[in-house]
């Protein structure tokens, strides 16, 4: 998975644009959907889908793939907002708020109105923002988000653990993927009881696994003689677009523009 990201980053038809540039556009894009109505956050997600797919030309399939990921983390937190329980003593003080409810022993479980506006305000802000997110992580290659951080003066203990995040986040998915085709060479997930028990295998491997590989990664380090901080380099030469910098500014000034119209 790793390695297939990084194909389509540095493969991307935006990757001599300056990160630079595109960090500030994609920051200002994260700032206008965290405080605009749903219709711009809405459009913000489909701008953004037309610079990720279109004019960076990655897969739709990628995208969309990526996309429904972090979506179900998203899904998971609207039943908490969209559910809501009282006594059933209660429940009259509810009329007007519930869509539909059942009642369960001595309380009404049922689906709130204001969390489903909740929650789909919620939502689209979130499109948005993982939009942005994903622009950010398809057009530019990581070491040179860590170079633009490092010129901006953020602080060196965390670019560090973002390396070191970023790193092992891939790291941990690769020994997943691993000890699931070797159970899935087994015939480990063939039944549900062999389900149950190759995913209990797979997690208390997973912890050895993963402590092995942090002490291979620091053995490493040790060899190439690390002194405590992290060097990043990168041979990419990058230009700044006048064509997009015009694009992205009129593209920013029609969105504000529409939210003070909405």
């Amino acid at each position: 998975m790793h390695n297939n990201l990084d194909t389509y980053i540095y493969r991307n038809h935006l990757l001599q644009v300056s990160p630079q540039q595109k960090l500030w556009f994609a920051i200002a894009l994260v700032l206008m959907a965290l405080i605009t109505h749903p219709i711009t956050q809405l459009l913000i997600a489909v701008w953004l889908g037309v610079w990720t797919v279109g004019y960076a030309r990655i897969p739709v399939k990628v995208y969309l793939r990526v996309l429904m990921v972090a979506g179900l983390f998203l899904l998971t937190s609207i039943p908490a907002l969209v559910l809501n329980i009282v006594s059933v003593e209660e429940i009259a003080s509810v009329q007007l708020d519930q869509v539909g409810g059942v009642a369960v022993g001595q309380w009404y479980l049922f689906v709130s109105r204001s969390g489903l506006i909740q929650a789909f305000e919620i939502g689209i802000r979130s499109l948005a923002c993982t939009c942005c997110l994903l622009f950010i992580l398809f057009t530019i290659p990581f070491i040179d988000i860590l170079k633009v951080l490092q010129k901006w003066h953020f602080p060196t203990i965390l670019t560090e653990l973002l390396l070191l995040m970023y790193r092992f986040v891939f790291l941990f998915l690769d020994i997943v993927t691993q000890l699931q085709l070797a159970q899935r060479a087994r015939g480990g997930y063939r039944t549900r009881q062999r389900w149950m028990y190759s995913v209990g295998l797979l997690v208390s491997q997973l912890l050895v696994r993963s402590l092995q590989s942090y002490h291979h990664f620091s053995l490493a380090l040790n060899s190439r003689g690390f002194k405590g901080n992290f060097q990043f380099h990168s041979n990419q030469s990058y230009i700044y677009s006048k064509r997009y910098a015009i694009e992205s500014v009129i593209g920013c000034i029609g969105l504000v523009i529409l939210d003070f119209r909405l």
